[in-house]
């Protein structure tokens, strides 16, 4: 079977990490999103896979390199040189890599879920139906989607309402490919979706299990602090991860080398403590991730804040609510609604989530 990532975007929402960072490769729980995600596709039976690139692109290749560590027969990849496509342009621009082998795999590169790929291929094929989107109880701030008693989609939104959200993971046939408008951006859900949802030849199926979207810092932050939370068994389901243990009184996934040493650090609430990371004494942390390779200075104080790879946190600095990178470039701009702070780009959260 193929699958296509959908790796392209900017990332926006996760600045000033995905300046650097491409938010594919950002970590959840020390480990990159990405190729956590192809490792559990290869496992359930996908042998290749195209990635679309465009944000630091050469950053994804390198990480990803062919595709054999995770399992892949075969790694392709799919450049958006100029612009992005979005995710039905990028679907057309991919096309002669995606046909041949049947049913394709379509899946965002942000989020992480136990979803039982042989299930919804079960239920695609017993639809008849060209294409069967994956669907959860719905939440704030997500498109409403309404489904029938026969598990196709009724509508997107509008006044229908629906018990349901997509979850940015999809089975299509080629003849979907064929739907999509060529050499130009376009959106497979409004372009596509739309218009099979309402001919009745759009398939739902629903998944009850664990699903979380890392796209932006608080949900980024509360999906940590859930995916900590689980049960070992449920978590293994997702991916391999820092293991979890209690520290000093607080429930954290701590990477190998992280130094938690130093005298008087008080740690509390969950916590995501990346591999290599340093934390001088008298540091106070609370519901916060530290990225692989950071340094926290003696003295400061974080709550509820996402440290980014290789950021120094300097001696006494105190945060929370925030996003937190180091500033290698001091005549670059520092992206929308990031602070200029003591050698730091720091985006609050209460403006991040405004966006």
């Amino acid at each position: 079977m193929k699958a296509m990532l959908l790796a392209a975007g900017y990332g926006e929402r996760m600045l000033p990490i995905t300046s650097v960072v491409p938010k594919p490769l950002i970590p959840v729980l020390g480990r990159p999103l990405a190729p956590q995600i192809l490792s559990r596709l290869a496992a359930e039976g996908v042998d290749e896979a195209v990635v679309n690139l465009h944000h630091l692109p050469e950053r994804l290749r390198t990480a990803f390199g062919d595709g054999a560590a995770y399992g892949l027969r075969a790694l392709y990849f799919s450049l958006e040189e100029k612009t992005l496509l979005g995710t039905g342009g990028g679907l057309a621009h991919a096309a002669s890599r995606l046909k041949g082998a049947g049913t394709i795999l379509v899946r965002n590169s942000d989020f992480l879920a136990d979803i039982a790929l042989a299930e919804v291929v079960a239920s695609h094929l017993r639809s008849g139906c060209p294409a069967t989107i994956v669907v959860a109880p719905h939440r704030v701030g997500y498109t409403p989607v309404a489904i029938d008693h026969r598990s196709r989609v009724t509508a997107f939104g509008g006044k229908e309402g629906g018990r349901y959200l997509f979850t940015g993971y999809h089975l299509i046939e080629e003849s979907i490919l064929e739907r999509i408008p060529r050499d130009a951006p376009s959106d497979i859900v409004r372009d596509v979706y739309f218009s099979l949802a309402a001919e009745g030849r759009l398939n739902a199926y629903v998944h009850e299990g664990f699903w979380w979207e890392f796209g932006e810092p608080r949900q980024y932050l509360d999906g940590s602090m859930r995916v900590i939370a689980l049960p070992p068994e449920k978590r293994a389901r997702l991916g391999n991860f820092d293991s979890v243990r209690s520290a000093a009184g607080a429930v954290a996934a701590i990477g190998a080398g992280a130094d938690l040493s130093a005298a008087g650090i008080e740690l509390s609430g969950t916590l995501a403590i990346g591999m290599g990371v340093c934390v001088g004494e008298r540091t106070t942390l609370v519901d916060t991730v530290i990225m692989p390779e950071a340094w926290v200075g003696p003295g400061s104080s974080l709550a509820r804040c996402i440290v980014a790879p290789g950021t120094e946190i300097p001696g006494g600095f105190e945060a929370a609510d925030s996003v937190l990178a180091a500033d290698l470039d001091a005549n670059a701009a520092p992206g929308r609604n990031v602070e200029r702070v003591a050698g730091l780009l720091i985006k609050r959260f209460s403006v991040a989530t405004a966006e």
